[in-house]
């Protein structure tokens, strides 16, 4: 992989939204609420969602859109999940699942600090190449550094033992309230710092 990574602007949003709506039409998290196979709602979410989190610096872009991750940091949690929350009352009849799903998802978080994988996406036709891995890695350089654990959680079974390669272990899982999708909380503890490194 040897796209370059950066900090997305807002202003790369619109476009990075199209991919996550595109990668996410099928995810059990975001058809639970939304419904099957709408894309424009997931991508009008992600673009509202994303402005903000990228006016915090929390959103990286690989390549010229091939690929893309929220990585919020320690401390932050509050702050996007209060994000989420100015946000509800544009979703319509997606509201209460949406909420009653994230706020659920929140009471799993760890009680220490660390850092979340909000989303990831990759685009279709790049998928294998890499860029999802350097993604990931990205935040997880950024849990070593800061000697914290890094943690996400996933409604696709199949992504379960991919962040597993990746580091990443199941902590806990469970249904989501009101016969909500089933999802995989899942952490990485930092590694140890190397003396004189």
């Amino acid at each position: 992989m040897s796209e370059p990574i950066v900090q997305a602007t807002p202003e790369r949003v619109p476009a990075l939204a199209e991919l996550i709506g595109r990668s996410f039409t099928d995810d059990p998290m975001l058809v639970w609420p939304f419904g099957a196979d709408r894309t424009d709602l997931v991508t009008d979410f992600f673009r509202a969602f994303d402005e903000q989190i990228a006016a915090h610096g929390w959103l990286w872009e690989a390549g010229a859109g091939l690929g893309v991750a929220a990585w919020i940091p320690p401390g932050s949690d509050q702050i996007m999940m209060d994000i989420d929350r100015s946000m509800r009352s544009t979703l319509a009849n997606a509201e209460a699942r949406h909420e009653e799903m994230w706020e659920w998802i929140a009471k799993n978080f760890p009680e220490e600090p660390f850092w979340y994988l909000d989303h990831i996406a990759v685009d279709n036709a790049h998928r294998g190449s890499g860029l999802g891995a350097a993604l990931i890695r990205l935040g997880l350089d950024f849990a070593d550094r800061d000697g914290v654990a890094a943690f996400l959680e996933t409604g696709r079974p199949g992504n379960v033992a991919y962040y597993e390669r990746r580091g990443f272990r199941t902590v806990s899982d469970g249904d989501a309230p009101g016969g909500g999708p089933h999802i995989w909380f899942m952490r990485y503890d930092p590694r140890p710092s190397v003396p004189g490194s």
